[in-house]
């Protein structure tokens, strides 16, 4: 009888290799190998309700990538692991860099629970704290962090919130501050944050909600006139360059 149970019973997901155990009916984005040296996995599209209990190629185990929503508890699982493992190998620059992720997280969390006066409060003091790292840090690149603040924001239902994180990112970077600079050849962290940045505006312009959004048209020129500087034109991706195209064919030449 438990085995009959066991096989007629709702299918979960295997847990995450971090240890994150979704919920019954839990859907995945793929799975990956849970042998280190093979690298084995697969991302789908859609989510689908099981992943192959043997990699397709070694036969080792799999450990499952929930989609969303349930992502959210299993990142917070491999912050945590990160944050030992930072603990027990005296890593500071790790430790710092999963702090990091950890305040984004807990931003989308309490917007996830409806806490939105939490989430100022959280997004005021990360902005603080990365505005503050940027200054110590030429090289610290925050803008992967910000740009998590608007997906998280996005994924919460909140685009409004959104552009309480892109607009004074946009200012920020016309003022030029520390990882904004103008050699980007050689500043990595420099292309990292603008390539965010337009990141940034066109996730938000993607999303279903802000179509006949009031803002829209300036956040379309805060995408437009930060890509098109002379300094950052040449280093965005092709899939960014693709979607600039699609809003302005002449983006490129100023027009």
């Amino acid at each position: 009888m438990d085995i009959l149970r066991r096989l007629l019973q709702p299918r979960r997901l295997p847990p995450t290799k971090d240890g994150y155990q979704a919920p019954t009916g839990a859907l995945a984005d793929g799975w990956t190998c849970d042998d280190a040296d093979c690298g084995g996995g697969e991302f789908f599209d859609p989510p689908q309700p099981g992943i192959p209990r043997r990699c397709t190629s070694c036969g080792s185990g799999t450990y499952s990538v929930p989609a969303w929503p349930w992502w959210h508890g299993a990142r917070r699982a491999e912050l945590k692991a990160l944050s030992d493992q930072a603990g027990r190998e005296g890593d500071a620059v790790l430790g710092t860099l999963v702090d990091f992720h950890l305040l984004t997280w807990e931003y989308e969390d309490c917007l996830m629970r409806g806490y939105r006066r939490d989430a100022l409060t959280s997004l005021q003091d990360t902005d603080e704290r990365l505005r503050k790292a940027s200054r110590e840090n030429g090289c610290f690149t925050e803008g992967s962090y910000r740009l998590a603040l608007v997906r998280g924001s996005l994924r919460s239902g909140d685009p409004d919130t959104a552009l309480r994180v892109i607009e004074p990112w946009v200012a920020l970077a016309r003022e030029q501050g520390p990882g904004y600079g103008t050699d980007l050849e050689s500043d990595n962290a420099a292309r990292t944050n603008y390539r965010c940045l337009v990141a940034a505006c066109l996730a938000w312009m993607e999303d279903a909600r802000t179509r006949s959004h009031g803002r829209r048209a300036t956040v379309v020129a805060w995408a437009l006139d930060t890509a098109g500087a002379l300094h950052v034109r040449d280093w965005l991706t092709g899939d960014q360059d693709v979607a600039l195209y699609a809003l302005d064919p002449g983006w490129r030449d100023g027009r």
